[in-house]
């Protein structure tokens, strides 16, 4: 074999060794994938993403790991995954808040859902239900909460300003004709723990951050914001039962990534979030906390959450509620 036979054959099997190693750098994905939840270790945004971690792992074949990032309701966490890398290993599970009202309702934030997120889909739903503690004179139905607000006596917390956690609240308020003292979180661990502790008289939140508490009795769950019954508290009437027929307040998470991301990685996160929320375990896990899977290509979820946002606006225009931080 002459020389530049040599040399060319040498040549053409480095080309061969490389070949691997290029499609493996261009592979997606290559590597750990984070998922931001804008809110608290505990919160239903932070159980959501954790039951999904582990089923997106193995069909992602990379670690999935959850990072809180929270404050601002929700502004902190999910202003840091738009201002990402657009490469599909930066994540957001955002929610109703998060995706929905404070990008549109508060001035502090600096992100617009519909210019800075690419989104990967729906994941799920909940109703919220309103709560008190368990000391000597708590309330013990909704009635008796309603009575003792109209007596000018209560306060309530929220995960933040502008949360649902909030909003649903002033709906409510609105609703019923009272008021109470706003008492405005990072996040709602610290809501709950504070409501059963006696030092807020109730809150509005999902039975994932309250489930724990409700049944070692240390809270006493007053009315449901859906528009049936929750299956895990069956003797627990609707805001609809206790005569407010036009009440309905729900929760939504779903999957975003920052805009530019690749249309591939979005469709093979797509894939991976639809295979975890319909297996049998993850909707187990979900059911038990009363959470609905909802799951929703891009350009329907998209549809969605453009859809929720003017109910809110058009609540805060009305009724003049301050969002500034």
């Amino acid at each position: 074999m002459d020389r530049r036979a040599v040399i060319q054959s040498i040549g053409a099997t480095a080309a061969m060794a490389a070949a691997p190693a290029a499609l493996s750098q261009s592979r997606y994905p290559s590597k750990p994938i984070t998922m931001v939840v804008a809110f608290g270790p505990g919160t239903g945004s932070d159980t959501v993403a954790r039951m999904l971690a582990e089923p997106m792992r193995a069909a992602l074949g990379v670690p999935v790991l959850i990072e809180n990032r929270l404050g601002g309701s929700g502004i902190i966490g999910t202003e840091y995954v738009a201002r990402a890398a657009p490469d599909g290993y930066t994540l957001t599970l955002g929610s109703s808040s998060s995706l929905g009202t404070t990008p549109v309702l508060n001035p502090t934030a600096k992100y617009r859902v519909e210019r800075d997120f690419a989104f990967v889909g729906g994941v799920a739903k909940t109703d919220y239900l309103f709560f008190t503690h368990t000391l000597p004179g708590a309330p013990r139905t909704f009635a008796e909460l309603v009575e003792q607000l109209k007596g000018g006596k209560g306060t309530f917390g929220s995960a933040g300003i502008g949360t649902i956690t909030h909003l649903g609240t002033e709906v409510m308020l609105d609703r019923v004709g009272a008021k109470a003292t706003h008492v405005p979180y990072k996040g709602s661990g610290a809501v709950v723990a504070d409501v059963a502790a006696g030092h807020l008289l109730f809150a509005c939140d999902s039975p994932a951050a309250t489930q724990q508490l409700i049944r070692g009795g240390r809270l006493r769950p007053l009315a449901s914001t859906g528009p049936k019954r929750l299956e895990s508290l069956p003797e627990l009437p609707t805001m609809i039962e206790s005569g407010y027929p036009d009440f309905q307040v729900i929760a939504w998470w779903g999957i975003a990534a920052p805009t530019g991301t690749p249309p591939e990685a979005i469709r093979i996160l797509g894939d991976a979030l639809t295979k975890a929320v319909s297996s049998a375990e993850v909707r187990q896990k979900l059911s038990n906390i009363d959470i609905e899977p909802m799951l929703m290509d891009p350009p329907t979820f998209a549809a969605f959450v453009q859809k929720e946002t003017p109910f809110w606006a058009n609540f805060i225009k009305r009724t003049g509620i301050k969002l500034e931080m």
